[in-house]
This record gives structure tokens, C-alpha cells and sequence, in this order.
């Protein structure tokens, strides 16, 4: 019996020792699985990450396809990858698909909703998508679920008002608290835009104590106050800033025209000059708003004496320069007589002197070679063409010029090369062709080549634009030859008693003249 007993006891000893033995493995095996587990996860992660590192250097690159390929494949790895979907939010709106976009930033936003930066790009996509209302509702969740977002607030309030929801823009602002500059300004753009003009000029006058050296707050300050119909208060609030800005100057300079006071006007225009912190563009674009503001009733000598001022002070300054052509082109314009002629020479002189300070403006160039060759100086005119084709080989107008220049000095053959070349240069462009036909028309008439002058003039009448130049030297060609008496067309054989040039049929007088008078009226047109 007692040996029964043991061996039952013995029975319950390697029972309670398999248990235990069972338990150990089974949780031995618990743990292998949770560690492989682990790691497979900890591989994917990684797997996926590689993949999106690789889908944004393809991104940089600009090879979006290939970009999208990772993303899919990271996808695949992580379904969860929110940064990829992002991604491909990115190069969905980079490619003008927004619809693909908003779909995969939704993913992203599903994912994980505290990031602002999904919602941000959520609204630029609903903008691409032309959906300003899609795009608040972004800006709205931002608000709602992340933080930190006030950079945004800007483009928050602007998706608004261009809802025509002013007053949700404005509560924007006004529920945020503190705001930055930028925001500030904003808001009072919105404030006039509402009718709110006395809130709008408080925040300015706020703003004047927060940033009290600001230049560019202290001029829309002013600005706000003629907008608002307080132009005695702005005149006020210009004339006792000690370091006007060039936008300053201006503004006062408008608000004096505004109110009739004209000989402020002029004071402020020689206060600027004279002030040694004003800088050249001050002046220049003062100087200028006194011309454009009333050319008809110009203080021409203050102005003429203010940008002699002005080049006595800048004598080798490219804009100081410049200005001159554009300040003495205009009172060319308004005056008369000698005075006119002065001033158009002085445009020309300040031209030719622009040449050199900016070799390379193509339109300086133009200008000079034009008054050289319409006041026909044509030694100067051939020096000056020669240096700009020199720059500009290709300019068309440019070798006319100088074929000009060499067919009044008698130099043919050099004069024929030119117009040659530029008839190479222009075959698209009826009006130089019809020009160059009219120059070679000359070249052949000093060659005695009559008929053919004739038939390059005929040539040149046909086209559908002809150049007033070459319509003046067929008048004064006709007036000097019996054009009836000319082949009309170039002959492949010629009669025993005739040769290629017929002898000039001589004009009246009377005819020439009217020529001549005819000609100097053209050529007053620009000089």
C-alpha cells in the first residue's frame, strides 16, 4: 500500500513537471514569435523609409514617374507611411492633377491629423482645383487640429475674402491675439475693404509706437490717410518726416496736386534735390511725375534746370543720363522753335554719351544711328554704324544705316555689300525689304543703272508694306526720269540700238522742289 502511494505521489510530481515544462515552452515560443515579429516590422520600416528617401531624390530631379514608383512600393511595405503620401500629394499637384492629390493628402490627413503642413497643402490643392471654398475648409481643420499655425493665418484670411467672407477674415485675425506685421497689415487692408476705416487707421497709428523706424509703415500710414479722405492729415504726417523715402516724396507730391497747391509741388521737387539723402532714383521719379502729371503746362526751365542739377551731380551715372533723353525728349515736345531745336539736340547729346556708359542698350544704339541719319551725318553715321554692328551682327536696320552713310559718301560697291547683306537678314519683314529695295534702287541709280533702279523700285511697291523712305525716293525718282521710256521688266535680250541705262529725262525745277519741301516735313517727324 505504501509503495502504491509512493508511486502516486511520484505520478503527481511529473505531472506538475510536464505543466510547467509545457508552460516554459509555450511561452518560450510566444516570445520567438514576438521578437521575429518585431523585427520583420522594424525591417518594413526601413524598407519603406529607403523607398521614400529614393522617391525624393527623384522628386528633386523632376522625374516624377519614377518618384511615384517608390512611393508605391513604400506603400506597399507601410501602408501607414503617412510622409508618402504626402509625397505624392506633392507631385500630384507639381503635375496639375490636383484631384490625385486631394485624394492622396486625405490619406495623409486619415493617417495623422496634427501635422499643419497636410492641411496646407490640401488647400493649395483645392486652390489648383479652383475650389476656394474646398481650400478654407483645409485651413479650417489646421486650425481645429494642429497648432503653431499662425504663419498660416495670411492665406487663411485671404481664401476668405476671396469668398467675399470679410468679416470670417477678419475674425481670424482679431481671435488670434498677437499678430506680426505682415498680419497686422492685413488686417487693416480688410478693415478699409469693410468700411471699418477708423478701426484701420487706429492699428496704424499702433503700429507707428511698435515699429517707430519703420520707413515703408510710415508711407502706407499716409497712404491710408488720403484713401480714407484725411489728405490734410496725410500732407501733415509727410511733411514732418525728417527722412522721406522716394515713395514719400511722390505721394506728397500727389496729395499737393490733389489740393490745388501747386508751388508746394514745385518746392518739394527742389527740397528733394537739394537734400543730400535723397537718392538719384528720389529724383529722377519726381522729376519724372512732374513731366506725366500735366505735359502741357511744364515749368520748362525749372525742369531743364533741375536736370542739369541732376547730371552735375551724377556726370557719370547711367540713369542720370537716361533721364535726361526721356526729361529733354519731352519738352522737345512742348516747345517750339529755337528752344525745340535745343532741346532736341540736347536728347541726341545725351544718347550718344548713353552709348558709351551702356554699350550694350540696343535702343540708345538705335536712337543715335536714327538722328545721325535723319539730320544726315553721315561721316558720324558711318563711324557710329560701324562700332554697333560690331555689337549687334545681326540687326538688319543696323547695316542700312550704314549702307546709307556709304552711298552719300559715294563708296558703291561698299554701300551694294551692305544692302545685300541686310536683304539676307529681313526676307520676313515687307517693310525693311521694301527700304533695302529703295536703297539698292539708289545704289543702281549712281551706278547710271536706271532701268534696273526702276524695276527694284517697282519690286518694292508691289509688297504689301511699303517704307515711307522708299515712297519719297520714287517721287523724287519719277521726278527726274520718264519712267514710261523704262523696261517694267528685266530683259533677257536687248535690241541692237539700245543699251541697259537710258539717258536721264530731266524734271522741271518746280517738281524737285516739291520733293525736297516733301522730304524735310518727313524728316521732322521724330527730331
Amino acid at each position: 500500500m505504501r509503495v502504491i502511494i509512493v508511486k502516486l505521489k511520484l505520478s503527481n510530481l511529473s505531472y506538475a513537471l510536464l505543466i510547467l515544462l509545457a508552460t516554459g515552452l509555450s511561452c518560450f515560443a510566444q516570445g520567438v514569435e514576438g521578437k521575429l515579429k518585431e523585427e520583420t516590422t522594424k525591417y518594413e520600416q526601413a524598407n519603406a523609409e529607403y523607398m521614400l528617401i529614393e522617391a525624393e531624390k527623384f522628386f528633386l530631379l523632376e522625374d516624377f514617374d519614377r518618384a511615384l514608383a517608390y512611393l508605391d512600393k513604400s506603400l506597399e511595405v507601410d501602408s501607414k507611411n503617412h510622409a508618402a503620401y504626402f509625397k505624392k500629394a506633392e507631385i500630384y499637384l507639381a503635375q496639375n492633377t490636383p484631384e490625385k492629390g486631394l485624394e492622396a493628402i486625405k490619406e495623409a490627413i486619415n493617417l495623422r491629423k496634427d501635422n499643419k503642413y497636410y492641411y496646407v497643402l490640401g488647400a493649395q490643392l483645392e486652390k489648383a482645383n479652383r475650389n476656394m471654398e474646398g481650400a478654407a475648409k483645409f485651413y479650417e481643420l489646421m486650425v481645429e487640429n494642429t497648432t503653431d499655425y499662425s504663419a498660416y493665418l495670411v492665406e487663411l484670411a485671404t481664401t476668405y475674402q476671396s469668398l467675399g467672407k470679410l468679416n470670417d477674415a477678419i475674425d481670424v485675425f482679431e481671435k488670434a491675439g498677437s499678430l506680426n506685421l505682415d498680419q497686422s497689415m492685413k488686417l487693416v487692408e480688410m478693415y478699409v475693404q469693410n468700411s471699418k476705416e477708423r478701426r484701420a487707421t487706429q492699428l496704424m497709428e499702433e503700429l507707428l509706437i511698435q515699429y517707430p523706424g519703420d520707413s515703408d509703415l510710415k508711407y502706407q500710414y499716409a497712404n491710408l490717410l488720403a484713401t480714407v479722405g484725411e489728405t490734410d492729415k496725410a500732407i501733415e504726417a509727410l511733411e514732418t518726416e525728417p527722412n522721406k523715402t522716394a515713395e514719400m516724396r511722390l505721394l506728397l507730391s500727389n496729395l499737393y496736386v490733389g489740393n490745388g497747391q501747386a508751388d508746394a509741388k514745385y518746392s518739394l521737387l527742389i527740397e528733394s534735390f537739394s537734400d543730400q539723402d535723397a537718392t538719384l532714383t528720389d529724383k529722377t521719379l519726381l522729376l519724372g511725375q512732374l513731366i506725366l502729371e500735366n505735359p502741357e503746362e511744364l515749368p520748362v526751365n525749372l525742369i531743364d534746370s533741375l536736370q542739369t542739377n541732376l547730371e552735375l551731380q551724377y556726370p557719370e551715372d547711367a540713369l542720370a543720363i537716361e533721364n535726361g533723353t526721356f526729361v529733354y525728349s519731352k519738352l522737345a515736345e512742348v516747345t517750339e522753335g529755337n528752344q525745340r531745336d535745343l532741346f532736341q539736340l540736347k536728347t541726341i547729346e545725351k544718347y550718344k554719351k548713353l552709348k558709351d556708359l551702356k554699350p550694350g542698350d540696343f535702343k540708345v544704339w538705335d536712337k543715335v544711328l536714327s538722328y545721325e541719319y535723319k539730320s544726315g551725318d553721315w561721316e558720324a553715321l558711318s563711324a557710329d554704324a560701324d562700332e554697333a554692328l560690331m555689337l549687334y551682327p545681326n540687326q538688319a536696320v543696323f547695316y542700312i544705316y550704314l549702307a546709307s552713310a556709304k552711298i552719300n559718301q559715294k563708296e558703291v560697291d561698299e554701300a551694294e555689300d551692305l544692302l545685300n547683306q541686310a536683304s539676307r537678314m529681313s526676307r520676313s519683314n515687307e517693310l525693311l525689304r521694301s527700304q533695302i529695295l529703295g536703297k539698292q534702287a539708289e545704289v543702281a541709280q549712281l551706278n547710271g543703272n536706271i532701268t534696273v533702279a526702276n524695276q527694284l523700285y517697282e519690286q518694292a511697291l508691289k509688297l504689301g508694306q511699303i517704307h515711307p523712305e522708299t515712297s519719297l525716293s520714287y517721287g523724287k525718282f519719277i521726278a527726274n526720269y520718264d519712267t514710261s521710256e523704262l523696261s517694267t521688266e528685266i530683259e533677257t535680250t536687248q535690241p541692237e540700238n539700245t543699251t541697259e541705262t537710258t539717258k536721264p529725262q530731266a524734271r522741271t525745277q518746280e517738281l524737285d522742289d516739291i520733293y525736297k519741301r516733301a522730304n524735310a516735313l518727313y524728316f521732322q517727324s521724330d527730331y
